[in-house]
């Protein structure tokens, strides 16, 4: 029988932020991954035919990212991650017009965001003037600690209409915002999120909406780099090893084998969670949240049809688009784009080649140039479990970290963070648990 200071369930970066700490702070750390490789829901592989590094699905980083600068910072890898020195978000709509909100730093919050949405030419004045109500709603939900339970019980949608944002400066603005963040349609997610988003990014510091995208694939960005990290300084990794089920201060493993454990910090989202045998003291209402999907695009175009790192679609389904060639500084004449659909549950059951010709139809209307390109080669990605699901009265049933059985501590983007189910939420709750261990509070 095996046994470790710590056991942690999950590779991603929930799991390898929390293993990095405490291998840091000396303890002896095994990881558990089911998958034969690391990145849990947030991974990148090569692509057999081009030799590209495609990501399972894009992923932006903000400079509000402060948990997951630092643990990046810590394993070696923060030069990877190119952050914008102000706030710049292009868009394009469905008549190929262009637009952009770009925030002057200088000004400071939320100063910044009033400039950029003063200079916004899609958007009316009696739409830019509907801000003030929400800016004056967000200035109070910024002195207070949490987010107000009533914001849990109504979606997105309703806050903002409740506040009198035009339908207009929703779709051009706020609603993007919301799909990138949340992963789930504004009439669909809970207000809560949102809140939590327009705070940190807009209303902290001008350096907390600073935009970040990796420049290598997610793999590359932190997960070979956490692994040699932890491993150098004692830690174990396994890979495809599969969890049956958990008791008091052991994991049992696929097979049989048992690791008896100090503590158990399980990284795993609730769906994979509640499929193993676990003690009845951990049942909850975490057992019934749900997962949100996304679905990716990669098109490999024999020409370049656009120059912006990123840019938003709007009035399209397909809502973002990653510019890989700038992202990655891939040489060639050609062109590789990565396609989000965020919330896309009504795409899941669609053919690959339905989403292509879904692509050609919206990159059409909102790229001109792409009339003129040819698709070279074109993959399709789905994720029916992606993130969380925003969904009103999900918040209230996120678990805190400390759970009602001594030594097992909840962490992964889906728990209590204070935060919507982003890249930062799933590092602060790990290197939240690695905290409560190493001061010896992770006891009920």
């Amino acid at each position: 029988m095996a046994s470790s200071d710590v056991v942690i369930l999950g590779g991603g970066f929930a799991g390898l932020s929390c293993a990095a700490a405490l291998a840091a702070g000396g303890r002896r750390v095994v990881l558990l991954e089911k998958k034969p490789h690391l990145g849990g829901r947030a991974y990148s592989f090569t692509d057999q035919e081009t030799g590209d590094v495609v990501d399972n699905g894009q992923h932006l980083f903000m400079g509000c990212y402060g948990q997951t600068r630092a643990f990046l910072s810590e394993i070696g890898t923060s030069e990877r991650l190119n952050l914008a020195p102000g706030l710049r978000l292009d868009f394009a709509d469905a008549d190929g017009r262009r637009d952009a909100l770009s925030c002057p730093a200088w000004l400071g919050a939320p100063w910044h965001l009033a400039a950029g949405v003063l200079r916004l030419r899609g958007l009316s004045l009696r739409d830019k003037a509907a801000l003030v109500r929400l800016d004056a709603s967000m200035r109070s939900l910024r002195r207070l600690n949490a987010m107000p339970a009533e914001l849990d019980r109504m979606t997105a949608r309703q806050w903002l209409d409740g506040l009198g944002q035009t339908r207009r400066l929703q779709s051009r603005l706020l609603d993007p915002v919301a799909l990138g963040a949340l992963n789930e349609d504004p009439a669909v997610a809970a207000a809560t999120g949102l809140a939590q988003v327009l705070r940190h990014a807009f209303y902290r510091d001008a350096e907390g909406s600073r935009l970040g995208l990796a420049a290598v694939g997610l793999s590359d960005l932190y997960a070979g780099s956490a692994r040699s990290f932890i491993e150098s300084r004692g830690g174990e990794i396994r890979l495809s090893c599969k969890v049956r089920g958990v008791s008091r201060g052991r994991v049992v493993c696929e097979g049989g084998e048992v690791i008896e454990a100090g503590t158990i910090v399980s990284t795993l989202p609730p769906w994979s969670l509640r499929c193993l045998e676990l003690p009845p003291e951990l049942e909850g209402a975490w057992r019934t949240l749900e997962a949100a999907p996304i679905v990716s695009i990669s098109l490999w175009l024999d020409r370049p049809v656009m120059t912006e790192p990123l840019l938003g679609l709007l009035g399209a389904e397909i809502q973002w688009i990653f510019n890989k060639t700038r992202l990655l500084s891939s040489g060639g004449s050609g062109q590789c784009l990565a396609l989000v659909i965020s919330g896309a549950r009504r795409w899941l059951a669609s053919s690959p080649r339905s989403l292509l010709e879904l692509a050609r139809a919206d990159l059409g209307r909102c790229l001109p140039a792409f009339k003129k390109a040819t698709i070279r080669r074109w993959l399709v990605i789905k994720e029916p479990f992606a993130t969380l699901s925003p969904v009103p009265g999900s918040d209230a049933k996120r678990p805190a970290a400390v759970s009602a059985v001594s030594g097992f501590l909840f962490a992964g983007d889906w728990t209590q963070t204070g935060l919507p189910a982003t890249i930062e939420s799933a590092v602060l709750s790990g290197r939240r648990a690695a905290r409560l261990i190493l001061e010896g509070k992770q006891h009920a």
